[in-house]
């Protein structure tokens, strides 16, 4: 997958594993969310982070990562928005908050609900299982490590029922939080460039071994390959409902035989065709903008869109994978 210069560290240190893939999914959904943090940095790096992982879609609505006090009304917007704020901003926001927002408290890895946020359809339970799966392999400690525990120690003190030692616990990592957040502006940098001597020394990094030879994938570009993964398997077959026979590029009208468009996406066949566990999703997702602009650029422009070359060799990949196995393996 393409090198996305973004510390996607920082994310799974603010959220938990199913708090982000609640934002990531919300979003995927199109509603509106609010990010809230003290820290400036964290909100323009999570906003970032988390348009990144709707590849090979794009936040096409209102997305402002700080936004001034004097524009908190726009929350009000009759239409999806990301936008973060800062906590001394938040307060006088509160108001101006439409009652269907998500807001993502990045600080406290809280999610709170509008009284009116429309109710999202389920994600396909296998496909979930395995994007959580990888997640958890990969970054399911990072959480943890970040308030200087382990989910091992979280777990075994729960299991034990002593709840007060749970929440001494829980109390004494959210302290080592706030004091390790607090100076997060001053130090705030982006992830290096892929060529840059500093990644030698980043165990995160995936750079060349001394040999010459490719090394174990790294946890990041893991992390963004299982949510690659999750749209090659639920899109896979967008192509045969594209329009066929046509040259786009030959075309100066819209309009087919009868007044009506012969250049349509076949949305209904398509969502129809799926799955059934896939089409509660896919038919949100159909109605969405950033649908609509990707099958868009699929017609008229793939020519001039290397994302979506990248994307259809990814279902390419993935289906000769398929045929090279005798028996069906599950994967991340």
């Amino acid at each position: 997958i393409p090198y996305v210069s973004l510390p996607f560290k920082v994310l799974f240190e603010c959220l938990d594993i199913g708090n982000i893939l609640f934002a990531w999914y919300t979003l995927a959904c199109e509603q509106k969310v609010l990010l809230v943090s003290g820290q400036l940095s964290l909100l323009t790096v999570c906003s970032e982070i988390l348009n990144s992982l709707l590849f090979p879609m794009k936040w096409t609505h209102l997305y402002i990562p700080v936004l001034p006090r004097s524009l908190s009304p726009m929350l009000d917007a009759p239409m999806p928005y990301l936008c973060g704020i800062s906590r001394e901003n938040f307060p006088y926001a509160v108001e101006d908050i439409s009652d269907e927002t998500v807001v993502v408290d990045l600080d406290r890895n809280v999610i709170t609900l509008g009284p009116n946020t429309p109710d999202l359809p389920p994600l396909p339970h296998n496909r979930r299982k395995k994007l959580e799966a990888t997640l958890k392999a990969n970054a399911g400690e990072v959480f943890w490590e970040a308030r200087n525990l382990t989910k091992a120690d979280v777990l075994r003190v729960r299991a034990s029922g002593d709840e007060g030692s749970l929440g001494t616990m829980l109390d004494k990592a959210g302290a080592v939080w706030e004091e390790k957040i607090k100076t997060r502006d001053d130090a705030f940098n982006l992830a290096h460039a892929p060529d840059s001597v500093s990644l030698q020394f980043d165990e995160d990094a995936n750079v060349y071994l001394d040999d010459g030879s490719l090394p174990k994938q790294s946890r990041w570009d893991a992390v963004q390959e299982a949510f690659l993964r999750f749209y090659v398997s639920l899109l896979q077959d967008y192509r045969k409902f594209l329009p066929e026979g046509v040259k786009m590029e030959e075309r100066t009208s819209w309009r087919g035989k009868e007044g009506l468009s012969s250049l349509r996406f076949q949305t209904d066949e398509f969502v129809a065709a799926a799955p059934s566990e896939f089409q509660p999703f896919l038919e949100e997702l159909a109605m969405t903008q950033q649908f609509d602009d990707f099958v868009t650029r699929k017609m008229h422009n793939a020519a001039d869109a290397p994302d979506i070359k990248f994307f259809d060799q990814s279902i390419d990949a993935k289906r000769n994978r398929s045929k090279l196995k005798i028996k069906k393996k599950d994967t991340p």
